[in-house]
This record gives structure tokens, sequence and C-alpha cells, in this order.
């Protein structure tokens, strides 16, 4: 511990919990300590911390170190942010969304604008429930999901803050921003180009309502966005509601241990549509028989991923946590591991390829990076090219 860090009555210093945020302990549970390098103005953060709206941070107390530095003490959510949590649903997207759109409106009308919406400021609690955190903060590398008239003229507002939702939803649909294209050049110049045209793709993952709905909050117009959050967050709900049912539908034919990243460039929403069209000619009550069949008869009819020849071991899932500003860890988990598992990677680059025994890589990298893992099993079972996984990146 060193003198930057707060002495704060009851409780005592535990540990780091990642740039500027600690973990403190006490006879009342953890905290999370925020040291404020760059304060944002204090009157927003008093503002923010008396709004009690459960989708914000709740803000327990704030003060000065010995040397004079700001901190807050804040929940701690041991279950992380989003960060590393895609690619989700879009089912899940859609609630998520909701809940932070709700959350900065409650800030909008308060007359706070965040200015940093990105997956890393969106945290979890162990039911799932989402919570918004770093108002006015503007910590770290927020380029990947920040509006283009924030980049050419640092005009911070509500519209920026929609614009960056918007990147944030589409973040957790892929995996990564909609400004980092795979393969392609990932340099800051390239995408701060790709932000301020407005270059957003669609993501393949999602119905076409939410498809154009993210595309209109990436908007480079500024006037051609959602007005408000509150308004963002209607358009959510009202999409949420049309594809509630073939959402279930869709959880109903997804093999368990498959809501991960589909095939690369294969969306199932196409397959989700037309399995919820088939339900909708016959009924209910056929849905009702399709839950009682064998699991032999309900794969018969159509599947939304081919698993057989993708191979086991090819939805590997892939995530990435910086180390340091010059070394990223990529880690990955996958379906039925077994004894003499090894496993292979490469870049999205390319460029670097290696082989590793235990599920985790760390690789330098000072800006984004994704990499492929493709897990070899000891007697060569799954030796298909198909079986590389989804891209990870980091940031």
């Amino acid at each position: 511990m060193t003198e930057e860090l707060p002495e704060i009555p009851g409780f005592r210093y535990a540990r780091p919990l990642g740039k500027n945020v600690h973990l403190y302990r006490g006879a009342d549970g953890e905290v999370a300590v925020k040291l404020l390098v760059d304060p944002p103005r204090a009157a927003e953060i008093r503002t923010v911390a008396g709004l009690g709206h459960p989708g914000i941070v709740s803000v327990h107390r704030a003060g000065r170190t010995r040397a004079g530095l700001p901190y807050l003490v804040m929940r701690y959510f041991p279950d992380g942010d989003l960060a590393a949590a895609a690619p989700l649903p879009f089912a899940r997207v859609l609630e998520i969304g909701i809940g932070v759109a709700d959350a900065l409106q409650a800030a909008h009308q308060a007359g706070v604008v965040h200015r940093d919406v990105k997956p890393a400021n969106v945290l979890r609690d162990a039911q799932g429930q989402v919570y918004l955190t770093d108002f006015g903060t503007t910590g770290g590398d927020r380029l990947l999901w920040t509006a283009p008239e924030v980049i050419s003229s640092g005009a911070h507002s509500v519209r920026a803050d929609v614009f960056s939702l918007g990147a944030t939803l589409w973040h957790l649909l892929v995996g990564h921003s909609p400004f980092v294209v795979p393969r392609g050049d990932n340099t800051r110049t390239a995408i701060e180009q790709r932000v301020l045209l407005g270059a957003s793709r669609p993501s393949g993952r999602a119905p076409q309502s939410l498809e154009t709905l993210l595309r209109q909050a990436m908007s480079a117009d500024p006037g051609a966005r959602p007005a408000s959050a509150g308004e963002f967050a209607r358009l959510l709900r009202r999409i949420h509601e049309e594809t509630a049912p073939t959402a279930a539908l869709a959880a109903l034919v997804v093999p368990a241990g498959e809501e991960g990243p589909s095939v690369r460039g294969r969306s199932r929403w196409p397959l989700y549509v037309g399995v919820a069209g088939a339900v909708a000619v016959v009924g209910v009550t056929s849905a009702l028989l399709l839950r009682g069949n064998s699991s032999q008869q309900m794969t018969a009819g159509a599947q939304p991923e081919n698993t057989a020849e993708r191979g086991p071991t090819g939805n590997a899932a892939v995530t990435a946590t910086r180390v340091n500003p010059q070394t990223l860890r990529f880690s990955w988990t996958y379906p039925s591991p077994q004894p003499g598992d090894t496993f292979a990677w490469r870049t999205n680059d390319e460029l670097k390829t290696g082989t590793v025994t235990v599920p985790s890589v760390e690789l330098p990298a000072s800006g984004t990076l994704c990499v492929e893992v493709r897990v070899v099993r000891a007697d060569g079972s799954n030796a298909s090219a198909r079986d590389w996984s989804p891209e990870g990146c980091g940031f």
C-alpha cells in the first residue's frame, strides 16, 4: 500500500482490482475504492450518487487521500464487468441494453452525461442484474465506443452517450467493437476513420429490427440517432416484446452448451425466424408437443449449427484480459475437455501462431489483437480446419 491509497475507517486494504481500483474489506463486507486520477466534476459525482437508481452503481462515500487525490467508495461486484462476457445471445443483449438505457436516462434527466459508456463500465451481480458505473471519468482507451463528434471536437452529449451504448450492445453481440475489423487494419488511425465515417457493420447475430436500431444509434449524424436514452430504451423494449417468443423457441432448439458464438459468417437468426414461422402456422399446441418430444425428434427438423461439421471443440470461447499496456492474456473454455488436450492458436493477422498445453497464452500487444484457438485432441479426432474457434479480441 502506498500513501496515495486512502485510509477508510472500518476497512482494510485487500488487493488491486484493476487500474486505479482497489478492494477493501471490513466487518460489513467488501467495497471497491476507485482513485480519481482524472477527476470528473465533483458536482456530477454528488448528483449521480444521489440518484439512487437501481441500475447505477451506488457510491457509499467520497473523500480524498492524504496526498489530496479524490476517491469513491462503491459497491463491489465480484462477478466483474461485461468486457469479457461477449458474445451473448441477442435476447440477453436486449435486456442489458434496456437496463443501461434506463440508467442513462435517469442520469441525463439529472443533467449528467456519462461520457464513457463501454462494456467495461457495465458491471453485473450474481443474479445477472447490470449496473452502470464510472460517470464522467473518461478513463482508459474509449475510442472503440466513442461518437465521432467527441473525437473531432470533444462534444459530449446525450446523443453521444446513445452512440456509445449502441456500440456497446454491438460489442456484446459479437465480442469486439463494431469498428474493429478481424484480420484488418486495426491501428488507432484506421479505427478512428471508421468511427468518423459511421462505418459500422451488421452484427449478423440479431434480428433485422435490432440491427437497424443499432445502425441508427451509431450513425455519424447525431440527429439520426434516437433523441434520448429513454427513446432508445423504448425501442429496445419493443424489439424485446416482438422477438420474445422466437428467442424462447431458439433456446429450445439450441443444444446445451452452444449459446456462445456462432460459426463465423453464419447467422442463426434466419433459422430462428423460419422455425418460429412454422410454429406459428401449426399453433401453440405444436410448440408444446415439440417440448415433449425426444431430443432426437427435436433436432430432426432444423439445427442452428452443424456441430458434426464443426467438431466438438470448435466452440471454444476465447476471452482477453490486458495484463499491462504491452501485453494481452487470452484464455478459453470449451466443451468436453479431455486429458492430453493441447491448443493451437493464431492471431487475426496470421502473423503469429503457436501451440500451448494450457488454455491460456500471453501475447505482446499494445493495441487491438484477436486470437482464434483450436483444441487438439491427443488421438487426432478433431483435425478439421472447421475446429477453429470464433475470434476473441483484446483492446
